[in-house]
């Protein structure tokens, strides 16, 4: 992904004066025609203190600028753009909510009075959103960070949501810089304690909450199903770890052959990217499910593309996890069950396959024995879909 990483950090550091004294990759997030790499850097100042940096370098030719993004070209020619966080170009609004000076003034404009909020961030994923955990002296709030042409919809979403009875966080408004404040959502995650959860009891409450999903007005659709740009997995696969490529493309062509012979069904609500984080539970009771997050790509779609979505997060988790605890025993179970339950449908097979290729390519993204490892069982799971 990158030729020379350290030659491209040192002559980003040089640029302010500084001197890079070590490295380590964070994460990878790939993107559009490229990927965001993410590295923890040991920064030399003038003053000569070591300080901790997070770099972020865009290999995507068409990758958003800034006043604070520098534009950088290796040692092939090939353009890159630089930023260190929270200066990330394509989430203006982060800056101002990492900062708990910052994120107060920010929140009194959401009328809450947030001096001296506690800030923690609870996820990030460069240029594409960010979720900050906000707690007061007497509340708790999430503020979501999008792109800007984003926050409008997704307020919009939560009203839909929550108006047709689904439970979903309120949404106390957003901002048009791409801000969206959310309350709290009862419960836990569902992969939190899901070892605890009796699997058909979960398994009807999540066919009821999708059917209830099904029913919510909206007037968007949902985000593009992923079978529709598997080509996109396999050349990114290629450019990430060439010892997977030709498994990755072979299975590309089987997936595109089978979602093409396959009939699109009536368009209902769906959520977009359901998985078991996103579900949320009683932590007392956790077969009983109580809400669900993340509603940013829900609208009009495919229900396979959420069967599909649920499969491949269930699959991944399992094998993060190993079968030999027992969340891992209990998650590969589940995608097991899952899949008996649409074992004949061609549509949901070649979804959940491109899920399964996108996992992969994450897990072999990380270039370490274990995310290989991982790469090969979901490729293999993938093969076994669409045998």
């Amino acid at each position: 992904m990158l030729d020379n990483a350290a030659a491209i950090l040192m002559r980003l550091v040089a640029e302010s004066g500084r001197e890079l004294v070590d490295f380590v990759q964070k994460d990878v997030e790939p993107v559009n025609e490229g990927f965001i790499v993410g590295f923890s850097c040991g920064v030399r100042t003038r003053e000569d203190a070591i300080e901790r940096v997070t770099i972020y370098v865009n290999t995507s030719p068409s990758a958003p600028m800034d006043e604070h993004t520098v534009e950088l070209v290796d040692a092939s020619g090939r353009r890159l753009t630089a930023w260190a966080y929270p200066q990330d170009p394509a989430l203006p609004s982060l800056p101002a909510v990492s900062y708990p000076e910052a994120a107060g003034v920010v929140l009194s404009k959401f009328g809450i009075a947030a001096e001296g909020a506690k800030l923690r961030m609870e996820a990030y994923r460069p240029g594409k959103r960010a979720v900050l955990r906000v707690e007061t002296a007497t509340d708790r709030w999430f503020a979501k960070v999008v792109h800007p042409s984003l926050a409008s919809s997704i307020h919009d979403l939560h009203e839909r949501f929550r108006a047709a009875g689904v439970p979903v966080p309120r949404s106390l408004g957003f901002s048009e810089a791409g801000l969206v404040l959310l309350g709290e959502l009862p419960g836990v995650p569902a992969i939190d304690v899901f070892e605890r959860i009796d699997r058909a009891t979960f398994a009807r409450g999540l066919d009821e909450l999708t059917r209830h999903i099904a029913t919510v007005p909206v007037a968007i659709g949902a985000r593009e199903s992923l079978a529709r740009r598997v080509d996109w997995y396999a050349e990114r696969m290629q450019e990430t770890a060439p010892l997977f490529g030709r498994q990755t493309a072979r299975l590309a062509q089987s997936v595109a052959e089978r979602y093409r012979a396959t009939v699109l069904p009536r368009p209902v609500t769906i959520h977009g990217d359901l998985h078991l984080g996103q579900v949320f539970v009683d932590e007392a009771a956790p077969s009983t499910i109580t809400g669900i997050l993340d509603i940013d790509t829900a609208g009009l779609g495919d229900p396979a593309d959420d069967r599909g979505a649920l499969f491949g997060h269930v699959v991944v988790s399992a094998i993060e996890r190993t079968p030999m605890t027992d969340a891992g025993r209990a998650l590969a179970a589940f995608a097991d069950e899952l899949q008996a339950g649409w074992a004949s449908d061609q549509r949901v097979a070649a979804i959940a396959a491109t899920h399964l290729m996108g996992h992969a390519l994450a897990s072999a993204g990380r270039g370490d024995d274990r995310g290989g490892a991982a790469a090969q069982q979901l490729l293999e799971r993938a093969e076994a879909l669409l045998r």
